[in-house]
């Protein structure tokens, strides 16, 4: 069989590297919240993982995740704004990305950290990056753009979830909040429409 023709094989997950131990990371969601701290995230100072259109607010991200449906579409729209470190896929991944992008999968356990590093938990993109974090060390975890409220500041594949969408996602997040409390890892929602009271709630403007 030619290499031309051959069956393409699904990448091995990666093992994350635990390269930010004690330290702070930003995870930017893409909750219509992000609209109005557009002019402070880039003043922000930490680790940032952009989550899929994330990355349109801080293109110097140390990581662009991306997961969901779609996720080849979305990929090849965003990758080009991408100027940082390392570009992780959740799932499946696509023979179409390039080869440098990193693969991991997701646990069934949803209600806890995975310690798994190449895995994550999670029901949507926002907890499994949460997670993404814990795996690379950070302790202090601030959220933006993690609203459950449906819009998004930019233009999104799924502009309004219908609401047992967001209702399956919030139900597992008291358990995860607890569990990462009881590992010693602060999670900070600085989503100020966000309808996730399971995290320490503050303004953005308390991280600057």
């Amino acid at each position: 069989m030619s290499v031309d023709t051959a069956p393409w094989v699904l990448p091995p997950v990666w093992p994350v590297p635990r390269e930010w131990p004690g330290e702070r990371c930003f995870v930017i969601c893409s909750g219509e919240s992000v609209k109005a701290q557009r002019k402070l995230i880039p003043l922000l100072k930490g680790r940032v993982i952009a989550v899929k259109h994330g990355v349109l607010t801080r293109p110097d991200a140390d990581v662009l995740f991306l997961s969901g449906e779609g996720t080849a579409d979305v990929a090849r729209q965003l990758i080009p704004v991408f100027t940082g470190k390392y570009i992780i896929v959740r799932g499946k991944s696509d023979p179409s990305l390039p080869a440098h992008v990193k693969r991991v999968t997701r646990t069934k356990d949803h209600d806890h950290l995975c310690d798994l590093p190449g895995h994550v938990a999670g029901r949507d993109a926002g907890t499994s990056a949460i997670d993404l974090a814990y795996h690379f060390g950070a302790t202090e975890i601030i959220v933006l753009g993690y609203d459950m409220t449906g819009g998004h500041f930019c233009k999104h594949p799924l502009p309004y979830p219908p609401e047992q969408h967001f209702q399956r996602h919030m139900e597992v997040l008291p358990k995860f909040a607890a569990d990462a409390k009881a590992k010693g890892i602060r999670i900070v929602n600085c989503s100020p429409i966000s309808r996730v009271e399971c995290f320490e709630r503050q303004p953005l403007e308390a991280f600057l």
